[in-house]
């Protein structure tokens, strides 16, 4: 049994109201919280809207609640991550390392699943089970996974998978989500972020 359901967002307007993919991956992961009685779910994603301070992972969690009854009780939203990179390594700084999780399972889209499955297994030192919920499929989104994939690849080549301090400061000094190129960059150190 997991101890925690991952949920990965996609978009959602500036009121905070999620697009259809997002609440596709949040319905297959609260049907699979409910499969796993005292399993957490843990909703990922920063306010990334110029036009809106709502973090994704607040809306994820509030259409949980409201849409989808489950207990905020069950839930940790995790507020730092701009990407699949971040979600992995900002779920497991800190949620799973504190929490001593050994079993996870991520949820996002079929179009997404191989590479989100490779960036957690990576970042966690483990393989990931990874669930996918029902998406589209075109010719455009399986090349955008491939220059993601590759680009992830570039970004961690020669680090060792699991090894935490390593991974961080790739993702601080190359990943332009968090380098200060696209995004304000993260701090210097691991204590000094989340």
């Amino acid at each position: 049994m997991p101890d925690a359901v991952i949920v990965l967002a996609n978009l959602m307007d500036s009121s905070g109201k999620l697009n259809d993919e997002t609440a596709a991956r949040l319905t297959l992961a609260c049907d699979l919280l409910q499969e796993n009685e005292g399993a957490l779910l843990v909703p990922c994603g920063w306010a990334y809207r110029d036009d809106s301070d709502i973090c994704i992972a607040d809306a994820m969690e509030t259409f949980a609640v409201r849409s989808l009854g489950v207990s905020r009780d069950c839930i940790l939203p995790e507020r730092a991550s701009r990407d699949t990179v971040g979600d992995a390594i900002f779920t497991k700084r800190h949620l799973a390392n504190p929490r001593r999780w050994t079993d996870i399972v991520v949820v996002t889209s079929a179009y997404h699943a191989e590479r989100t499955r490779q960036i957690f297994s990576f970042v966690y030192g483990r393989p990931i089970v990874v669930a996918a919920a029902l998406s589209p499929d075109t010719e455009a989104l399986r090349a955008a996974e491939a220059r993601s994939s590759r680009a992830f690849h570039t970004t961690f080549d020669g680090v060792k998978a699991g090894d935490d301090e390593a991974i961080w400061e790739r993702l601080r000094t190359r990943h332009p989500f968090y380098n200060g190129e696209v995004y304000p960059a993260i701090p210097l150190s691991l204590s000094g972020y989340g």
